[in-house]
């Protein structure tokens, strides 16, 4: 037992006497120093990654390039040994404005295209019909929906007036009437691929109509068209310049 205590009192004694002499080294406390400490403002908001192209204005305005082959047929109702087809280019641009909506967004434009020259041969190969200055100015509404971040699709159509100068061709020779202009509608849908938040390239098909016109005052002739339409969508395109 008197073993036992005295080295108990050995114990006590020897940390109490290291202390007294200041043979322990000194703790350093100036590392923590570097040690970044957040602010109570970062500690009560999280981290927010933010999801690619995201658009953070709830409407915007864009124009449209557009380009591709018209499927293109002329039909006289009243002698049908006369209806033609041909394949013509069909060019033009839209500008209008997006609002973004769930899933996509909804899409008010107003479209020009101009058709190139219109010129077949009629069943019996008489005679040939033409159609020259062949344009449409269309007020469409068009809704996009997106299955991803870059990938989806859209449709929709739009109603207006086009027109052209209907002619022909035989023995006699070339000859034309005054140009025309007729209601005319279109309806479709196609494929969106947006390549960034502010350009995005579609392909489409539509179904232009366009009414009658009438060819040397006493014969109607019918335009209509199935159109595959290439399409560059450049979004806010102004918008380096107000920056």
């Amino acid at each position: 037992m008197r073993k036992h205590s005295l080295l108990i009192l050995f114990a006590l004694a020897f940390p109490a006497s290291s202390l007294a002499n200041n043979n322990l080294p000194a703790i350093d406390l100036t590392a923590l120093d570097s040690i970044p400490m957040m602010s109570p403002v970062q500690l009560d908001k999280p981290t927010v990654h933010p999801i690619a192209y995201h658009h953070t204005s709830p409407r915007r305005f864009y124009i449209t390039g557009l380009w591709g082959p018209s499927f293109a047929n002329v039909n006289w109702p009243a002698d049908s040994t006369e209806n033609t087809s041909a394949t013509i280019f069909t060019a033009g641009i839209a500008a209008g404005v997006s609002f973004e909506r769930q899933h996509g967004r909804l899409r008010l434009e107003t479209e020009w295209l101009s058709r190139d020259f219109y010129g077949a041969y009629n069943a019996s190969q008489q005679d040939r019909t033409l159609l020259a200055n062949n344009w449409s100015v269309t007020a469409n509404l068009w809704r996009d929906f997106m299955f991803t971040q870059r990938i989806g699709c859209y449709g929709g159509g739009g109603i207006g007036a086009g027109g052209y100068k209907p002619g022909g061709e035989n023995a006699s020779g070339i000859g034309y009437d005054e140009a025309q202009s007729a209601f005319a509608w279109q309806a479709g849908g196609g494929l969106i691929y947006e390549v960034s938040d502010q350009v995005t390239f579609d392909v489409s098909y539509r179904y232009y109509q366009l009414g009658d016109i009438l060819y040397s005052q006493r014969n109607a002739t019918q335009y209509s068209a199935s159109q595959v339409m290439f399409a560059m969508r450049i979004f806010e395109p102004f918008r380096t310049l107000w920056r």
